[in-house]
């Protein structure tokens, strides 16, 4: 799909300008801003191991709603974060779902003031629901935190250092330095170096946030 004719017209149109296509209608615009945040807002359920599926629901949650409310938002540049602040609330309304339905299963997930358990000791109980990782409270409290830094960071991301760190690190299907080279159109041989490059950018973003040591 990213490389199909019907999406060229907007490849490398500005975020503002395909907002406004977005808000006259134009279909392929809406194909355009999908395709082009879909990783970013699927990397946040990724983040607290939520199931393939659920990752897929969250988006397109996310996705609905920003169809409801693209019109409300109105500075263009600042619909990536308003995507990860919609994407984690989507997932925390999952991870609220999957305690109501599976209650026996999520007793890592229960916020008990009597537990004294270490992060250490979290860890090696943590259960599994449908198929992935329950991260305990304190785990999600921990990484809801650094959430918050990483939602910031991301955002103020070129987009190409985004999309790059989120198929290195958090994207579920795992590509290979070869799948990756061919999605972002780039040789295999400077992945690594890119890579280092958005880092850097990405820790000297926090740090001018107020965010130090997170990696």
């Amino acid at each position: 799909m990213d490389s199909s004719s019907d999406l060229l017209p907007y490849t490398n149109t500005s975020l503002t300008k395909l907002v406004d296509a977005c808000l006259h209608g134009d279909a392929e615009a809406w194909h355009e801003l999908i395709r082009r945040y879909a990783k970013l807002v699927h990397s946040v359920p990724v983040r607290y191991g939520l199931a393939p599926m659920e990752v897929d629901d969250i988006g397109q949650e996310v996705f609905f709603i920003l169809t409801q409310n693209l019109h409300q938002i109105e500075d263009p540049e600042r619909l990536p974060s308003w995507l990860l602040t919609t994407a984690r609330r989507a997932t925390w309304r999952m991870i609220q779902k999957r305690r109501r339905e599976h209650p026996s299963d999520a007793g890592a997930l229960s916020d008990d003031a009597g537990d004294e358990r270490t992060p250490h000791d979290v860890n090696e109980t943590s259960n599994t629901v449908l198929g992935t990782v329950a991260p305990s409270m304190h785990e999600l409290l921990e990484n809801w935190n650094q959430q918050d830094a990483l939602t910031q960071g991301l955002a103020q991301l070129d987009d190409r250092c985004r999309d790059l760190l989120l198929l290195l690190f958090l994207d579920h299907n795992e590509p290979s330095y070869e799948d990756i080279g061919e999605q972002m159109q780039m040789p295999t041989g400077s992945i690594g170096p890119t890579r280092n490059r958005c880092l850097r950018k990405l820790r000297s973003i926090l740090e001018s946030l107020g965010y130090s040591n997170l990696f």
